[in-house]
């Protein structure tokens, strides 16, 4: 009697929480989730549904097949990686699933954080599939009372750990923000503060968000606090709202709405910032360290008005960088500093049409390489962010930003109108780091030539023509 009503699932108060049920638990919520319980101490997106199917998998488990247990270990194993990545780097599922295209082209194992963690992964689901198995027979007949309580405080945990303010849900509730962008509010979309021939410069600049701590935004702005900016140019700088990614950011910036690079798939041309650049007799060109299929911007970006791309196919072997130089680990590109001096060299040309330029930057994407930059923060020691990724990746920005001064201060520079912008927060692997940055915003500033300089460089213009 008592075998039997232990089969058709009536438990004495022992038999609930017994040692196989109490197993039969652990297996089913907490085994395969291990690898993001110990990830989550730093960052995670909520894994709501992964969870739920772990759960509902090694219920399936016991009476289906070793194969197929197998097969759908691996399908929610690769599901919750996924979510993670798209969590972390603001990715949408379509761009993750187009991303999955160019795995390839990208040197994932060049960083050890990522070995270590797909074997972590790999081996905790696969312990999870030997011990249902070992363990099915005496799986079928345990309680589920401790497990489905297991599974609700797991769940109800990861939420309130993980749903930041910086989560992919968080992100999607917040979709209904009002539209925003830096060209928008400096006037770049309206051409009324733009003087004839004058050429327009957009930097773009990976990861760059917005600081909360005006002393830590202040570490980048402040490099264009000098009497030599301020006697050429007016400086203005704020913060902008973002969603998504990077191409998200470029649909933002260059074409003055929400979206992303897949709506620009239709052929036909679009009238977004360098068209109508192109229509106002500029000449327009863009530039990226690496290479132009990567989310088909060699195909989307002439589409919305570029005539000029330099990717990387396009600038390797050019005199003007430093040969065989790559920089980056998992996306190994040219040096954004090397596709500076290009850029500086395309704005020197003597052209007869002004030239609106855009330069996406890229080495500052995650995950960044220690000591890459130049040492200005002195982040071996680290104690300014406490966080040592976001004191590197900083090092890295104000590189770029006193390239950027640079270019601006070149006295053969015909007039031009320059912004820097960020495209989104950077995706750092801490909590800490994250709290550095505003949620959903990023950093802007502008250089607009002084009227008098503006005027001064027509007039030499005009005398040299």
């Amino acid at each position: 009697m008592v075998k039997a009503a232990h089969h058709t699932g009536t438990f004495r108060a022992g038999e609930l929480f017994s040692i196989d049920a109490l197993l039969f638990a652990f297996v089913s919520c907490i085994l395969p989730s291990i690898p993001y319980f110990v990830l989550a101490f730093f960052v995670c997106p909520v894994r709501i549904f992964p969870i739920s199917l772990y759960f509902l998998l090694a219920i399936v488990g016991v009476y289906i097949r070793v194969f197929t247990l197998i097969l759908f270990a691996i399908v929610i194993s690769f599901l919750d990686l996924a979510i993670v990545v798209s969590g972390v780097f603001n990715l949408n599922w379509y761009l993750l699933l187009d991303s999955a295209k160019y795995l390839g082209s990208l040197d994932l194992f060049s960083f050890t954080g990522y070995i270590i963690f797909a074997s972590t992964i790999v081996i905790f689901t696969g312990f999870y599939v030997f011990l249902i198995v070992r363990n099915r027979e005496k799986f079928r007949n345990v309680s589920l009372i401790p497990s489905l309580l297991c599974c609700c405080f797991i769940l109800i945990a990861d939420v309130s750990l993980n749903l930041s303010s910086q989560s992919t849900l968080a992100n999607t509730l917040r979709s209904g923000a009002k539209f925003s962008s830096a060209v928008s509010k400096t006037h770049l979309d309206t051409f009324s503060t733009i003087h004839e021939n004058q050429n327009v410069l957009v930097v773009m600049i990976e990861g760059m968000g917005a600081f909360k701590e005006p002393a830590h935004q202040n570490l980048l702005w402040e490099i264009f606090d000098s009497p030599e900016i301020k006697s050429r140019f007016e400086v203005t700088s704020g913060t902008g709202p973002y969603k998504g990614s990077t191409t998200s950011a470029e649909t933002r910036e260059l074409c003055g709405r929400w979206g992303d690079y897949y709506d620009y798939f239709e052929e036909r041309k679009f009238d977004c910032l360098p068209a109508q650049y192109r229509r106002r007799g500029y000449e327009t060109a863009a530039f990226h360290a690496f290479g132009g299929d990567l989310f088909h911007r060699k195909v989307w970006f002439p589409r919305i008005g570029f005539e000029k791309l330099f990717f990387k196919e396009q600038l390797e072997g050019s005199r003007h960088l430093q040969a065989r130089r790559v920089c980056g680990l998992t996306f190994k590109g040219l040096c954004d500093l090397d596709v500076a001096n290009v850029v500086e060299l395309y704005l020197l040309e003597p052209s007869k049409k002004p030239k609106f330029a855009y330069w996406l930057t890229l080495n500052t994407h995650l995950p960044v390489e220690p000591n890459a930059a130049t040492p200005r923060l002195d982040c071996g020691n680290e104690t300014l962010f406490d966080d040592w990724t976001v004191c590197y990746i900083t090092e890295m920005w104000m590189d770029v930003l006193y390239r950027v001064r640079d270019i601006a201060l070149n006295p053969k520079l015909q007039d031009t109108q320059i912004l820097l912008v960020g495209d989104h927060h950077p995706p750092v692997w801490t909590r800490q780091g994250r709290r550095l940055f505003v949620p959903g915003k990023v950093a802007w500033l502008h250089l607009k030539p002084n009227a008098f300089v503006a005027q001064e460089n027509v007039a030499s213009v005009t005398i040299a023509q």
